[in-house]
């Protein structure tokens, strides 16, 4: 007699057809089963599907799909780094540079350093990083700035960067406009020149950029009553040079990040606020979007979206953050949103991150054609609101924990705070200061606190939504009573992790926060990687360390040595001060190269 078929006795075809709904994280877990289900599952049909559905716009599906193989490898890549950051298990650790000011985007690292701006490729380790000389770039301006003497150390501040192209703001001092300048910092020059924008912009008013390599938009806010006012945006052609100026109406207040975010899609640029441009929403809260169009300056959609009812409960006001992420599935741009509420007005109160989808613009050229009139993408009221906010699209720091066992920290002592939207993780960095015996005295103790959760199996075994051993019930459907997709997905927390943990050698807490206090911290993380800045001994006056903390393992920088086998004396506490590289090569081109300042601090380990 022949058994009962299993997954690994049933047809290929049919076989696909089932693995092909698995994310990467049960083909992962699937496939570590046994050694039959891990050779049925390596095989490229299977993986190209999961890549195209799961990881299309994430960096190992894209590099995937173009090369047409390494679909197993970019799964298992990628899963590695979600699960290295929800554990909060990095890979390594170093002390990259020192700087005044710093970005880090598309995993490149600009940071100002005295009179330099250096651009370090962080996701590849690279072995040499690329140098502008501010000296040599300011008497090239037709600014005026020579004339007054401005010393351009005190007077940069770096504002974004992609596809090569650095924004970087001059403030004028005396009345003077400040100055928006555009450097185009590729190695190989692919236009007629480097200087690609130098425009007068406001002095000492919020601003915000956003561009590709064939688009910029850039915004200046000016108040009227206290912190509400007005936002004048611009968008410039990067091959004509030609300027088109919108008035941002969906938006009336200047705190990017927290009220108000903006970014690119498409060279199209999506702006949302929380706050209402009018005083008609007494009762429901919605995000007010804008879409604008490139090069056609009258060409925009706006709307809104329902956020919440204000009789859910307070909000604390200082623990909001705004931003506009991109999904690794689908490419859609995502407004994420941190709230700490109390529930209903009771005395408990958390965080919770929700989520919205925005249109594409080729959705809604295609859904709403007459784009020269406005539209409301909005519920009428609290009736008409969803049923039920569907578990996908909110994420609650805690679920069904005992309040007592929850290791919080208030906003004093959280230095920054984000979410990263792969791993389904908040993710913290906090100031838990402790005395330690090695150490000898009290002193600011750096340390990564994440909270993530996980989908949980489709059927109801426990009979949490009805009978045992069923499928969980959809809960929403769509105005034509069709079920919506993912309204069954249900989640559960996989616990607060904190790293390093408590008997973590002490140099590994020094590389973290070299100095007994860690002053204020900057930070950004992207999908694998946490850059931040921290007070060190040693170092000129403003300058601050650079520390990176990487969740990728194939980070390659070769520098780092392994922990368990690094001791540093207490001496040694800092590598400040150290001697900055020269560039080699040709000096009279304006965009040189060196070797990367890691190579002389020398201070970085691996964890595992």
């Amino acid at each position: 007699m022949l058994g009962a078929p299993s997954l690994t006795t049933i047809p290929f075809d049919v076989f696909y057809m089932i693995v092909t709904f698995l994310d990467g994280v049960d083909y992962v877990h699937l496939s570590h089963t046994n050694s039959t289900l891990y050779l049925l599952l390596d095989n490229d049909l299977i993986t190209r599907k999961i890549v195209e559905k799961e990881l299309a716009y994430s960096k190992e599906g894209r590099a995937a799909l173009i090369d047409q193989s390494g679909y197993r490898s970019a799964i298992l890549h990628r899963f590695k780094i979600n699960e290295a950051v929800a554990t909060a298990t990095p890979y390594a650790v170093a002390m990259l540079a020192f700087a005044t000011d710093f970005l880090f985007q598309q995993g490149i690292l600009c940071y100002q350093v005295e009179h330099e701006i250096r651009l370090l490729d962080v996701h590849h380790g690279g072995r040499r990083e690329r140098l502008l000389d501010l000296h040599e770039i300011i008497p090239r301006l037709d600014s005026g700035l020579v004339a007054t003497g401005l010393d351009p150390i005190n007077q940069v501040t770096l504002l974004y960067f992609k596809d090569e192209i650095l924004v970087f703001r001059i403030e004028g001092s005396g009345g003077q406009n400040s100055w928006l300048i555009a450097i185009d910092t590729a190695l190989q020059q692919t236009r007629r020149k480097r200087l690609l924008l130098q425009r007068p912009i406001p002095s000492s008013t919020p601003i915000f950029v956003r561009h590709t390599r064939s688009y910029l938009w850039y915004g200046t806010f000016t108040a009227t009553h206290g912190s509400q006012g007005r936002w004048v945006c611009y968008g410039v052609d990067m091959a004509t040079n030609e300027f088109i100026a919108v008035d941002l109406d969906c938006a009336v207040d200047w705190e990017i990040g927290r009220t108000l975010c903006f970014d690119m899609y498409q060279d199209h640029l999506y702006a949302v606020s929380t706050l209402p441009t009018t005083d008609g929403d007494e009762n429901h809260s919605f995000y007010h979007w804008s879409c604008y169009s490139p090069r056609q300056k009258d060409q925009k959609w706006s709307g809104l979206i329902w956020r919440r009812e204000h009789r859910e409960g307070p909000i604390n006001e200082m623990w909001m953050w705004l931003s506009i992420q991109f999904d690794e599935s689908t490419g859609r741009p995502t407004i994420t949103e941190c709230r700490r509420e109390w529930p209903n007005g009771s005395s408990e109160n958390y965080r919770t991150h929700y989520f919205a989808s925005l249109y594409t613009p080729a959705e809604l050229r295609l859904k709403y054609p007459s784009w020269r009139e406005n539209f409301n993408e909005a519920i009428g009221g609290p009736e008409n609101r969803p049923k039920n906010r569907l578990q996908r699209y909110y994420h609650p720091e805690y679920e069904n924990e005992d309040p007592g066992q929850r290791q919080e920290f208030i906003a004093a002592y959280t230095k920054y705070h984000c979410y990263h939207f792969g791993a389904s993780t908040f993710f913290d960095i906090v100031n838990d200061s402790r005395n330690r015996a090695d150490w000898g005295r009290s002193r600011d103790r750096l340390r990564l606190r994440t909270i993530s959760r996980k989908r949980i199996c489709p059927t109801d075994g426990c009979g949490i939504a009805g009978e045992r051993g069923l499928l969980f019930p959809s809960t929403q459907s769509d105005a034509d009573s069709r079920l919506i997709e993912g309204s069954d997905a249900r989640f559960a927390s996989r616990g607060m992790h904190m790293w390093p943990p408590e008997d973590a050698p002490a140099e590994l807490y020094r590389l973290l926060c070299p100095s007994s206090c860690s002053g204020k911290v900057r930070a950004f993380l992207d999908d694998r990687t946490l850059i931040y800045s921290v007070a060190s001994p040693g170092l000129p006056p403003d300058h601050l360390a650079i520390n990176l903390i990487s969740f990728d393992p194939m980070l390659h920088i070769p520098t780092l040595l392994p922990l368990s086998t690094s001791k540093t004396p207490h001496h040694q506490e800092s590598p400040f001060p150290v001697a900055l590289t020269k560039p080699t090569g040709s000096i009279k081109r304006l965009v040189k190269e060196t070797d990367p300042l890691y190579c002389v601090i020398n201070r970085g380990y691996w964890l595992r």
